[in-house]
């Protein structure tokens, strides 16, 4: 419904015509939109024309700003938008490296890019990897993360991983080495 109401919205060349009737089927879906926010409700007979088709008590509803928001919010959040621009563009340069990450994994990078500033022997570039978290997409269907990383982000990557197994668990550090064949230059003690 609420894609429905951001398409007459894109698609309006007048306030007026933002405004879509209400059908009886569509009744209880708008009404949760608009205790949520994401929509607006008001008397069609207010906002839109009289025809035969609109019935006398009707309503009409309209996206709003929260709700355009909302979906803007979903497609980038479930990967429904294309890969950025910068991200494309450093898939055909061979300084860039793609690396598919899983949920727990992207989280790792985070939380490690977060910290960052306050570790003392991370990687010069680790602080940069912010840029690679917000050209990632996200492969909906292999439910991954895609990210571009040069060197020196993979560096960082690879800090977070070691940090990871230093603390008792392994299986993030071990799925990048046979993946990517990607290690930190310390070796990791195995967990006592």
């Amino acid at each position: 419904m609420l894609e429905r109401l951001a398409e007459a919205d894109r698609a309006a060349d007048t306030v007026t015509q933002t405004w879509q009737p209400i059908t009886d089927e569509a009744a209880e879906a708008m009404r949760v939109l608009e205790e949520t926010g994401l929509c607006r409700t008001v008397p069609a007979s207010e906002v839109l024309r009289a025809h035969p088709a609109r019935p006398a008590g009707g309503r009409a509803a309209r996206i709003t700003p929260e709700g355009l928001d909302a979906l803007a919010w979903r497609h980038r959040r479930t990967g429904a938008d294309e890969p950025c621009p910068a991200w494309r563009a450093k898939q055909d340069d061979p300084a860039w490296r793609e690396i598919a990450l899983r949920p727990g994994e992207m989280l790792l990078l985070r939380r490690y890019t977060h910290l960052a500033s306050d570790l003392q022997a991370a990687p010069a570039a680790a602080g940069t990897l912010w840029e690679a978290l917000i050209e990632a997409h996200l492969d909906p269907t292999a439910n991954q993360w895609r990210l571009q990383l040069d060197d020196a982000r993979l560096a960082g990557l690879a800090h977070a991983a070691r940090l990871e197994a230093l603390t008792g668990s392994a299986t993030i550090r071990n799925r990048l080495h046979r993946v990517y064949d990607l290690t930190h230059p310390t070796p990791s003690p195995k967990p006592v």
